[in-house]
């Protein structure tokens, strides 16, 4: 598995998913669209969520949600002192503007701080020449 510097490993970019990482890259929040049914869905799948058709398009999503919900990390998975910098991680679904949720980590914000509702907006990590990671930090 690649790594990143800091010794994190790297996600798996698969030809499913790079739209996802490379739009990231460039700043920008894509999910996939039904042809059929309009759902937008997060993680990347080869057929919809809700009716299993297989046309499938990446758009931009608006970079802005609530936090649904919340979890914060004190430590870490098997002590793996790569991410002990980290810490705390507060991992949140974050229901976009758009509609979907997905997961992310919240930055810029104590834990003691984050409430379900609160006002968030994505922003993009590089972890690679080809990828970013969206987190959100709040509004």
């Amino acid at each position: 598995m690649a790594q990143m510097p800091q010794g994190k490993p790297l996600p798996a970019i698969t030809d499913l998913t790079r739209p996802f990482w490379t739009a990231a890259k460039a700043g920008k929040l894509v999910m996939q669209k039904c042809g059929r049914c309009g759902t937008l869905d997060f993680l990347p799948k080869p057929w919809c969520i809700e009716c299993g058709h297989l046309g499938l398009d990446w758009v931009e999503v608006k970079p802005q949600g609530t936090v649904y919900s919340h979890s914060t990390a004190y430590t870490v998975m098997m002590n793996d002192p790569a991410w002990k910098s980290d810490l705390p991680v507060v991992m949140c679904i974050i229901e976009l503007d758009d509609g979907p949720r997905m997961y992310g980590q919240l930055t810029d914000c104590p834990p003691e701080k984050v409430r379900i509702g609160m006002r968030v907006q994505a922003h993009f990590e590089p972890i690679s020449d080809a990828a970013a990671v969206p987190k959100f930090r709040p509004i």
